[in-house]
């Protein structure tokens, strides 16, 4: 974690940030129900 980073980071930030946790769980599940 980097002690630049603003409190309040830029929409796009957060979009991309959002974007990339969705994109892990999603291979978590497809990971998960592959080895089920």
């Amino acid at each position: 974690m980097s002690t630049t980073t603003p409190a309040h980071p830029a929409p796009g930030h957060a979009t991309e940030f959002a974007g990339r946790t969705a994109l892990v769980t999603g291979a978590a599940s497809g990971i998960g129900l592959a080895t089920a």
